[in-house]
């Protein structure tokens, strides 16, 4: 069935939403939750307080929104890997990969889903505890469909090696900065080498040497 084109004023809501999200992030990740008020989130976006609430019914509703966005992404990654072809390991090494890239990408928002959720009620908290808990899953069928296979170290704990990438990815807003001597591309390829070295078989080596920024 095909679906209606999209109207000028359908286009202008989502800009919006997507400018209101945007200011949002980056005010809660400056101030924190608590110490930002909707009125700060106005003037961020430009608005009076009171429209405001055309796109959002709350400020819960608002932090709920932006931790909700960022678990979709991450869910599409982790459905796009899962339909690439060839061994398992393949998967299990892209995903690695496209999760730290995107949490580089996007730290300020990675940093807010795990300082921040905790502001979160109701049934807001138990959508984000289930959906964490879901996240926690694939990265374990990922782990076990490779460690089946034989790609991984046959001793892999899968719960273990989870908690580990996912400790790892998690970390990331602690320590990185832009502004650091190391490309995001650079990092994400490092810590994928590394992470993926920790998951292998013993007798297979992996080369987990620094890139040259030499060059």
């Amino acid at each position: 069935m095909a679906t209606a084109p999209q109207t000028n004023g359908s286009r202008r809501k989502r800009n919006r939403d997507e400018e209101l999200l945007d200011a949002a992030v980056r005010l809660f990740h400056e101030k924190g939750y608590p110490a930002s008020s909707m009125k700060d989130v106005a003037e961020a976006v430009g608005v009076l307080k009171g429209s405001l609430y055309h796109y959002i019914s709350s400020k819960e509703d608002l932090l709920f929104r932006i931790l909700q966005e960022s678990h979709q992404q991450a869910s599409e990654i982790v459905d796009e890997v899962s339909g690439l072809p060839g061994p398992a390991v393949g998967r299990l090494r892209a995903f690695v990969e496209r999760m730290y890239l995107w949490y580089l990408d996007h730290s300020e928002r990675v940093g807010l889903y795990f300082n921040q959720q905790q502001y979160l009620t109701g049934d807001n908290k138990k959508a984000m505890v289930a959906q964490a808990r879901d996240l926690g899953m694939a990265v374990r069928r990922l782990l076990t469909e490779a460690k089946r296979e034989g790609s991984l170290d046959p001793r892999l704990d899968v719960k273990l090696s989870a908690f580990f990438l996912m400790g790892a990815l998690n970390s990331i807003p602690m320590w990185y900065m832009e502004t650091g001597s190391y490309s995001r591309e650079q990092i994400a390829e490092l810590f994928t080498r590394m992470s993926m070295s920790a998951f292998a078989c013993q007798e297979d080596t992996v080369d987990t040497t620094a890139p040259d920024l030499s060059r």
